[in-house]
Formats: structure tokens, C-alpha cells, sequence
């Protein structure tokens, strides 16, 4: 299940985030609207509902939140995009991962 974000989470939604995987929820955030999709088994499924939803493709990041401890991470296949001059599959601009930590940290920390 993804759920999209734009406040802290609830109790619930963080044990349905967790489904797929015990301790890491995949995350992507769209850095125009300031959005954190979560869950799924895969980085494309958060950005197919946030794409769903009137987000734009060059705007998305994928990467990851480890529960245990609370580590966020930048790595998602889905962030090679070479048409969009992105040829890594780390998150590499410090301001976006500043912004991915951010709100990771500000949206998933209960």
C-alpha cells in the first residue's frame, strides 16, 4: 500500500507502510509539492501514485527510511532517469537530499 504525505504520520498508516518490508519503507519525495509518497514494494510504486496525482516525473526522488534506526537513505532504481540527465541511482544534489531528509525525518518520526 503507498500512502502520500504531507503531514506526520499516524500510528496506523506508519504499521501499513511496513508491510512490505518489517524494518524499510520505501519513500519518494516530490520536491515541488513537498510530498512523501511511502510503501509499496517498489520506488516506481510510490512515484505511479504521485504521478497519478499531478506530479511530475523530473521532481521525483526515491530513497528509503530505515525504522530500526531511523537512517534515511538515497538510493532507489528509479532515480536513473538519463533522459532527465539523472544517470545514478543515489540521490547525488545535497540540496534535494537535504529536502529528502527533511521531510522524511519531519513526516515518518513518531
Amino acid at each position: 500500500m503507498v500512502i502520500v504525505l504531507d503531514k506526520k504520520i499516524t500510528h496506523e498508516q506508519f504499521k501499513q507502510a511496513c508491510e512490505a518490508y518489517s524494518d524499510y519503507i520505501k519513500t519518494v519525495i516530490d520536491i515541488e509539492k513537498n510530498v512523501l509518497a511511502i510503501g509499496g514494494e517498489y520506488h516506481i510504486d510510490c512515484e505511479e501514485v504521485l504521478i497519478k496525482s499531478g506530479s511530475r516525473l523530473e521532481n521525483l526522488f526515491g530513497g528509503g527510511y530505515r525504522v530500526s534506526t531511523k537512517e534515511v537513505e538515497y538510493m532507489a532504481m528509479s532515480n536513473y532517469k538519463p533522459a532527465l540527465g539523472k544517470n545514478t541511482y543515489e540521490i547525488t544534489d545535497p540540496k534535494v537530499r537535504q529536502r529528502l531528509e527533511n521531510l522524511t525525518k519531519e513526516f515518518l518520526e513518531i
